[in-house]
């Protein structure tokens, strides 16, 4: 139930906005804006001549950016603001996105042109149990946050690699994880969702309270159910927060061994020594010669000295050391520095496409190599100098990490033990010219087609869609398997029976 107090703002609200227009139901994003800045405190709405505006419309992927001007940016400082934001908005039918981290690549992915954007940047709780077991993380939050704060105590959680992401988007989406061997992704490590409904309702959704809504939140996304302010976390002893890393960069001409490597370590390796964590990169790169693979090796277990991490490998790693590189560097890193060494600077162009292929036979992760190197010429020959630099991502999702999942009741991505081992492709780019946008998505989206035409055709289609990593025009949820999406659109249309975060959220992905 809402507060008084609350329900005295919204009314408030509510009175700005009749008296504005002689209808509740189309009126502009301006007036929802004024609206929500009478029933918010002071400063929390920033319109487009305030500086404040200016730096929340800054993203990641300068793509959602570009000629995308909110009427407003609306920052709550909790979440009986949050509430109190979303009541307006749904009264004044006004359409509106929301704003966790910012790292979407595609454009509108959580900025709103002409409509309201709810930027979550205040939400920045940060509380360790008593007991060390569980964190309470305010989804404004990025990753760094949480992990400096977590490397002083010792502690990690299963939650983003990079530095920059942000907390809500990665944990709602699935969640990689450097520990995602022994505790599957992040959202199979949520004990507690406390989320602002359609309603304005606040509630909570874990294994015991809530429990349909607790599933969909685990990997259903946040936008067809409510926005999540609070996520409670599992918390895992690591000390000083550290872990081993070697990173390895290997010529491409040696792409066919440095991938069959990999994808031993999916089905063999990582099931047998589930503290080990690997990607995998492909890569063009002038600074590198051209093509180069880039892989990323880590351990939660640790030599007995930093000194002794040079020359040790984890056994689980030792068929890389005869790969040829050009640089091999190994390291006992905490979460914070390993992160922020792999953070990727904003300030270009983006693109995310996904899809998932059975890892059981090397040959067909690299025979797709050639249909990505042809897609990277393409877009060589047309950038004409400009900066491009193209990514294909090999991610393993092996045995260990598919039973992780089924903790708590399992999660709503549709992945089984009986589907494993599998491999999550990602391909991925950076550019400057916008005149190559059209291009990078069309020929992105035709190589994710392709992969999938090749894995099919020798029986290893899988077809999973990352939300994470998913082009704005992929079919994620579909991609959950029919049961698992209609139960989605079940719970959806419980806790929102009008649907109007279905009419109202724009830009990330529907049911």
């Amino acid at each position: 139930m809402l507060s008084s107090g609350l329900n005295k703002i919204l009314l408030g609200a509510l009175a700005l906005a009749t008296a504005a227009s002689c209808t509740l139901w189309s009126p502009s994003s301006d007036t929802a804006c004024k609206a929500i800045d009478l029933a918010l405190p002071h400063g929390r709405v920033n319109y487009p001549d305030s500086p404040t505006y200016a730096q929340e419309n800054n993203y990641w992927s300068i793509r959602q950016t570009d000629n995308i001007a909110p009427a407003c940016f609306v920052a709550p400082k909790d979440a009986f603001e949050v509430a109190a934001t979303v009541k307006v908005l749904a009264s004044l039918n006004t359409q509106f996105s929301v704003k966790g981290g910012g790292h979407t690549a595609f454009a509108g992915g959580s900025n709103s042109d002409g409509g309201v954007t709810i930027d979550l940047m205040y939400l920045t709780t940060l509380n360790v149990s008593s007991d060390r077991k569980t964190v309470s993380i305010g989804a404004g939050n990025r990753w760094i946050n949480v992990s400096e704060a977590l490397d002083t105590l010792g502690l990690v959680v299963v939650g983003g690699r990079v530095a920059d992401v942000g907390v809500s988007g990665l944990i709602l989406g699935g969640g990689l994880s450097y520990f995602s061997g022994m505790y599957g992704w992040a959202c199979d490590n949520v004990r507690n969702y406390e989320i602002v409904l359609a309603s304005g309702q606040i509630v909570n959704a874990s294994p015991t309270k809530n429990e349909d809504l607790y599933w969909a939140l685990r990997g259903g996304g946040g936008s067809n159910f409510g926005i999540v302010t609070r996520f409670d976390v599992a918390a895992y002893e690591q000390p000083g927060g550290n872990i081993w890393h070697n990173s390895l960069i290997i010529p491409g001409a040696a792409n066919a061994s440095a991938i069959s490597a990999y994808q031993n370590l999916t089905v063999n390796g990582m099931p047998a020594d589930n503290k080990a964590h690997s990607y995998m990169v492909l890569t063009h790169m002038d600074m590198l010669g051209g093509y180069a693979v880039i892989s990323d090796l880590f351990h939660a277990d640790l030599p007995n000295t930093a000194d002794s991490a040079h020359e040790s490998v984890p056994g689980v790693f030792e068929p890389f050391e005869s790969l040829p590189t050009i640089m091999k560097t190994k390291s006992i890193v905490n979460v914070s520095t390993v992160s922020r060494e792999i953070d990727v600077p904003y300030g270009s162009r983006q693109t995310w496409w996904d899809t998932t292929v059975k890892a059981t036979d090397p040959s067909l992760l690299i025979d797709i190599v050639p249909l990505w190197q042809d897609h990277v010429e393409k877009l060589l020959a047309v950038a004409k100098g400009s900066a491009v630099t193209p990514f294909l991502a090999y991610q393993a999702i092996p045995l260990n990490v598919l039973k992780a999942m089924e903790a708590n009741g399992g999660n709503a991505l549709g992945l089984k033990q009986s589907d494993g081992p599998l491999m999550l492709i990602q391909l991925t780019a950076q550019w400057a010219d916008s005149a190559l946008d059209d291009l990078m998505e069309r020929s992105s989206e035709e190589v994710i087609g392709k992969i999938n035409d090749l894995a099919k055709s020798r029986g290893l289609s899988h077809g999973f869609v990352y939300a994470n990593y998913a082009g704005n025009r992929q079919s994620v949820f579909e991609s959950y398997g029919a049961d698992n999406h209609a139960k989605l659109k079940q719970v959806a249309l419980k806790w929102d029976p009008e649907g109007i975060l279905r009419k109202l959220w724009r830009g990330y992905f529907k049911l």
